[in-house]
């Protein structure tokens, strides 16, 4: 039912004894780093409880599945931010809201997917909170977040939740072989900076700059590590354009030092995959122990950056903090 989805198994395993025994939530909320599969699982369920075919669910050519791919099913209704905007307003959710009320075209069911739903104002969420907390039969809602701790509790607890774990390299290259024509050392590059997700991936491979600006990147933070305190404000205020930046930063050096540990403990990398010279020369220059403290570092910065911060500051705050940790 699922076979276009790559990975995330128990996941889809679940959605589908949820469709075959008739057994759906009423919402939804999908969890997990961007790129990974989250929106396109959500499109797949909708496909499928939605498709016309009688045999193979979702068939992915009859009229509902054709328009569910391109967000114009009058059953399925995707809503994110709007062009230029930072957030989802509390007008959008009230105006889908009042769509809900209609019972469905031409299905059984009519399905809400909020893309980024950690984007919607405080307003927006309390005004989803009340048809969440009073459901029409017919409906079923969708939330997907990179973010779930800026989801109201009140939310998250009226919502069926599935965390979406990041991919393995195996499984990120059979899909960019599959979907792409880059040769296989872009391909290997791209997935081992990916943090595990898919769409990272393909989009640092159409984005040669962006693959550049990340090898820079760790030639800093590296330079930064040996003693380099300049370091610190050059980085911070290059890594502060805007949250969304320094989320995706952090998401990929989380990831980085992430490596550079198994190989600290003497483990392979996932898949076997031969550490390139950058990763060694890490090895080489940090112990355990620091290691460790790093990641936790930079998963307290990401906790952080979810309030309105000053970046810059903050970024200051976490390199300093880590210069600390390798000089002992």
């Amino acid at each position: 039912m699922f076979e276009k989805i790559v990975g995330h198994e128990t996941i889809t395993h679940h959605l589908e004894k949820e469709i075959v025994g008739d057994e759906m939530s009423h919402a939804y909320l999908f969890s997990g780093m961007d790129g990974i599969g989250k929106k396109k699982t959500a499109k797949e369920f909708a496909k499928a409880l939605l498709c016309s075919d009688n045999e193979e669910k979702p068939c992915g050519h009859c009229p509902a599945c054709i328009q569910i791919d391109h967000e114009n099913h009058p059953d399925v209704k995707v809503i994110g931010a709007k062009t230029g905007e930072t957030s989802i307003k509390i007008s959008q959710v009230r105006e889908m809201i009042s769509d809900l009320s209609v019972k469905p075209y031409s299905g059984n069911w009519r399905i809400v997917i909020i893309d980024e739903a950690e984007r919607m104002t405080p307003e927006a969420q309390n005004s989803l909170l009340k048809s969440l907390e009073e459901p029409l039969s017919y409906n079923i809602f969708i939330l997907i977040t990179s973010h779930p701790q800026s989801i109201l509790p009140t939310i998250r607890s009226r919502c069926q939740s599935y965390h979406f774990q990041p991919l393995n390299s195996r499984k990120i290259k059979e899909i960019l072989h599959r979907d792409t024509e880059f040769d296989s050392q872009l391909i290997d590059n791209a997935v081992l900076s990916s943090g595990g997700s898919p769409g990272m991936a393909y989009y640092l491979l159409e984005n040669s700059e962006i693959r550049e600006e990340r090898v820079h990147y760790l030639r800093e933070i590296y330079s930064l590590l040996r003693g380099n305190e300049i370091k610190v404000f050059s980085l911070a205020e290059t890594l502060s354009k805007d949250k969304t930046t320094s989320q995706g930063t952090l998401e990929f050096l989380i990831h980085w030092f992430y490596q550079v540990g198994l190989l600290l403990d003497g483990h392979p990398l996932p898949d076997n995959a031969k550490p390139d010279q950058a990763l060694v020369a890490f090895y080489k220059l940090l112990e355990n122990e620091k290691n460790e403290a790093i990641i936790k570092t930079l998963f307290e910065m990401m906790a952080t950056i979810q309030y309105n911060v000053n970046l810059r500051l903050q970024w200051e705050k976490c390199f300093i903090k880590i210069m600390r940790i390798q000089k002992g």
